[in-house]
C-alpha cells in the first residue's frame, strides 16, 4: 500500500503529512479511519523541539526507532501516552522506543512557529482534518 497523505490543522495552521502506511499500517490506518479528531497541543519540553496532541485511541509500536532517532518534521507516535508526536526542530538523545509514521510535507516553517507558540504558552487545538490527495 503506497504512503496516504493526511491534513491536519493547528489552530490556523496547515499542516500536510505523508504517511508511512506499508511501516506502520495499525497507527497510520487508525488515524486515517478517524477524521475530525482534535487534541490539545502540549510542548514535550523535556524531548527537545518537540509538541504532541494526546488522542483517544490506542496501539502498540510499530516501525520503532529511539525518539534520539527521529529527524526534524518527523511524525511519530508514542503508544504509551497515544501522543501523536511532531518534531520542529532539534531533538534529545531520547532512548526510549517510538513509532516514526510519517513526515510533514507542507507547511514545516509553520509547524515551527507552532512549537515555538506552544512552548511558550500550550493549548493550540489540533484537528486531524482527513485523507489529502
Amino acid at each position: 500500500m503506497p504512503n496516504k497523505k493526511i491534513e491536519i490543522m493547528i489552530d490556523d495552521v496547515r499542516l500536510v503529512a505523508e504517511l508511512y502506511v506499508d511501516d506502520a499500517p495499525v497507527i497510520c490506518n487508525m488515524i486515517l479511519n478517524h477524521p475530525g479528531q482534535r487534541a490539545i497541543i502540549q510542548h514535550a519540553k523535556l524531548n527537545g523541539q518537540l509538541f504532541f496532541g494526546t488522542l483517544p485511541y490506542a496501539c502498540g509500536f510499530e516501525n520503532t526507532c529511539r525518539g534520539g532517532d527521529l529527524k526534524m518534521f518527523d511524525l511519530a507516535y508514542y503508544p504509551p501516552r497515544n501522543q501523536l508526536c511532531f518534531l520542529y526542530g532539534i531533538g534529545t538523545d531520547e532512548p526510549l522506543p517510538i513509532s516514526r509514521i510519517g513526515r510533514v510535507i507542507e507547511g514545516a516553517e509553520a509547524m515551527q512557529v507552532v512549537g515555538i507558540r506552544n512552548w511558550l504558552k500550550q493549548g493550540s487545538m489540533m484537528t486531524i482534518v482527513g485523507e489529502v490527495e
